[in-house]
């Protein structure tokens, strides 16, 4: 983890920018609204009476909103019929809030279970979102130093008790030669800090933005104080992090790795529970792992607030092998 460290006034605070996170096009997410899909797909007579099981994971890539769309298996495991039965079923999806010259990509799941309840079961689709443009992110400029703190002592807020904190902004880019436009994610620190850092990041330019385009990227600002304690995240394996998650099983999951190119690495940065956790993979990006690497961005570390407010933005390698993941 890259860490930029500035001293304030009379050295009683420093103030570490986490590096910039291009923020992918989740727009998709936004369209799920207005999906429309049929009901779970009939379970096939006849793979029914030889009980056979299946399991689906399919690409859907829409391009226009009456259309039907592309479709694209990930990975198969069943019999033919099973296979057909379940392309057949995202053939009849439709998203008719599509915008024109707009493009959405979508990752269903499809279950066949011969024995117990035998049935078809479809999980929620999920976006799978565009990348972020990587030449706009190596064209922002920002001040050459970081955020010019006011002095500590002259707030009274800080007085009684010097405590870490956080302010996490989501940066929109619309032109070239503007300052971006802020949105608050998350802040505790004291308002004439808040205030100190958003006069930072309204510095911030991007001169290679075309006209029409727009980028966003979200920072995160940490205010610590001398004499607080300190800490750091560990890489781990999946099992070691999953025992640090608050309430684990929760919501009911079952993930089979096996499908997913295991075993791989991820890179998990803190933001629960106040932004969404920021999960990349290290490595290629891989399609089939979108549900899973969803769950990790939703799930919250069992940590103390003055242990959250040192962590929040920080960073661990997740090693995950093969198998299954079954929850709830």
């Amino acid at each position: 983890m890259r860490r930029l460290l500035t001293t304030a006034l009379l050295g009683l605070c420093a103030i570490g920018a986490h590096a910039q996170t291009a923020i992918d096009d989740r727009s998709g997410e936004t369209a799920l609204a207005c999906l429309q899909r049929p009901a779970a797909p009939k379970y096939p007579d006849k793979e029914l009476e030889r009980r056979t099981s299946g399991f689906y994971r399919v690409l859907l890539t829409f391009t226009q909103a009456q259309r039907a769309p592309e479709v694209k298996v990930l990975f198969a495991a069943g019999s033919e019929d099973l296979q057909f039965t379940a392309e057949h079923y995202v053939k009849q999806f439709r998203l008719p809030c599509l915008k024109a010259d707009s493009v959405v990509t979508l990752v269903q799941e499809v279950r066949f279970t011969a024995v117990a309840d035998a049935d078809a079961e479809v999980p929620q689709p999920l976006n799978l979102p565009r990348t972020a443009n990587q030449r706009l992110g190596e064209c922002m400029r920002t001040p050459a130093d970081g955020p010019r703190l006011s002095e500590a002592t002259q707030l009274q807020t800080f007085q009684r008790e010097l405590k870490n904190g956080n302010l996490v902004v989501e940066l929109d880019f619309t032109a070239p030669d503007q300052p971006p436009q802020t949105k608050v994610l998350y802040n505790s620190l004291n308002p004439r800090h808040r205030n100190d850092v958003l006069d930072h990041v309204a510095q911030y330019r991007l001169p290679c933005l075309t006209p029409g385009e727009r980028f966003g990227v979200q920072q995160t600002f940490h205010v610590g104080f001398g004499g607080n304690r300190s800490f750091a995240f560990k890489d781990v394996g999946l099992v070691k992090f999953l025992s640090m998650v608050k309430n684990v099983d929760a919501r009911p999951v079952n993930f089979e790795l096996d499908t997913m190119g295991c075993p791989f690495r991820v890179r998990y940065a803190l933001g629960r529970p106040a932004v969404p956790n920021r999960v990349t993979e290290s490595g290629a990006r891989n399609p089939n792992r979108r549900a899973f690497i969803a769950w990790l961005e939703e799930l919250e570390l069992a940590v103390t607030p003055e242990q959250f407010e040192n962590l929040l933005g920080a960073e661990m390698l997740i090693d995950v092998p093969c198998g299954t993941i079954k929850l709830g």
